[in-house]
């Protein structure tokens, strides 16, 4: 026999990241939603809107988090390929009349990044 048959085999289970003491701590401490989804190891906002509702049920009290309800739609973060994608009609640029295919030059200026349209 081997050592795999040897144990019985189990069900994994998935562990709840929920701490209401550490919960209630950071939004004491007014930590920003990114802040406490660190702390907590917490992967998905929805995850920590359901932890804070949780709380907020368990103590009857309300309880606002910085930054958790923040339209991340229209704030453009890098994701884990290292890219940065823009959805235009997020941003609210229909002004500026782009069509597929118009091109960009990209500059870094005073810790910004500047798009300019090149006109063909």
């Amino acid at each position: 026999m081997s050592k795999k048959d040897d144990q019985p085999t189990k069900a994994t289970k998935i562990e709840s990241k929920y701490n209401p003491t550490l919960l209630r701590e950071c939004i004491k401490n007014n930590e920003s939603a990114s802040e406490i989804m660190t702390k907590l190891g917490i992967a998905h906002k929805q995850t920590l809107k359901q932890y804070v509702l949780k709380l907020i049920s368990d103590d009857r009290h309300f309880y606002e988090v910085r930054g958790m309800y923040v339209k991340s739609s229209t704030r453009p973060k890098v994701n884990k390929n290292n890219e940065i994608k823009l959805y235009l009609k997020n941003l609210g640029l229909e002004e500026l009349q782009l069509v597929e295919g118009d091109e960009f030059t990209v500059m870094v200026e005073n810790g910004s990044i500047v798009l300019t349209k090149i006109e063909h």
